[in-house]
């Protein structure tokens, strides 16, 4: 009698099977995330944005966010106390000009060096008609001018001489230089401490001046770039303190 091998009736499993194992994953998981939703429970879904969108919410503008464009950052003084006011609209410019260039989420956006902005400003002795004029310049050739206009700007209580609190009134506006459309404008008023002034001391005052110029900046600059709404500013206060009219 011939011998007859055993019949296995086991398989091994094969590269075929993974894709169905996949498969019914992704089934399980969208038939979890609609029982979720269905019955209410919203915290899954939004932890899960999070994940993967983050915190960040849009610019109130998204003048810079779309299409191949060259801006530059234009600050000049509108103020009376020109003592206090210094060079802070200048410095205002610089730290703008970096948070756009590293913040914007645009790779075909280009800003324009700042110190060739500010060689125009010298060359004009600071004398100029309008942001279209510098960015229609042939050392700058803009696309858009984010022009700031420093109308007030202290870092000592007016108050009492010995407390230090940094205010701000700036009026902000996106200039299209090919037509002098104005296509973004906000007035901003800042103040920080937002509640109680500072004591004043030695070197405070130099110490701090520098600080509250950074938060001016990174206010204006967020009218532009993404941003996360409940991130600390630069002085370790939270950004909602901020007085913004």
């Amino acid at each position: 009698m011939t011998n007859i091998p055993p019949v296995s009736f086991s398989a091994p499993v094969t590269a075929a099977v993974i894709p169905i194992i996949n498969m019914r994953a992704i089934l399980f998981f969208a038939l979890l995330i609609g029982m979720v939703a269905l019955s209410g429970c919203q915290s899954l879904l939004l932890t899960a944005m999070v994940i993967f969108k983050g915190t960040d919410v849009p610019p109130q503008f998204d003048v810079l966010l779309k299409g191949d464009k060259r801006v530059a950052v234009v600050a000049r003084s509108m103020a009376a106390n020109a003592y206090e006011l210094q060079n802070a609209p200048r410095e205002i410019a610089r730290h703008v000009n970096n948070l756009l260039e590293e913040k914007v989420r645009n790779k075909k956006l280009r800003v324009v060096d700042q110190t060739k902005v500010e060689q125009w400003l010298d060359n004009c002795d600071n004398d100029f008609e309008s942001f279209t004029e510098i960015g229609k310049s042939p050392s700058i050739k803009a696309d858009i001018v984010i022009g700031i206009d420093v109308i007030g700007f202290q870092i000592r209580d007016p108050r009492n001489a010995y407390l230090v609190q940094g205010k701000c009134h700036v009026a902000v506006q996106a200039v299209e230089c090919s037509t002098g459309k104005i296509v973004a404008s906000k007035s901003l008023t800042i103040v920080d401490p937002p509640s109680t002034p500072l004591p004043g001391g030695i070197g405070l005052e130099e110490a701090f001046r520098p600080k509250f110029i950074q938060v001016v900046a990174q206010q204006i600059a967020m009218l532009f770039h993404h941003h996360d709404p409940h991130s600390k500013r630069i002085d370790a206060d939270s950004l909602e303190m901020h007085r913004i009219d």
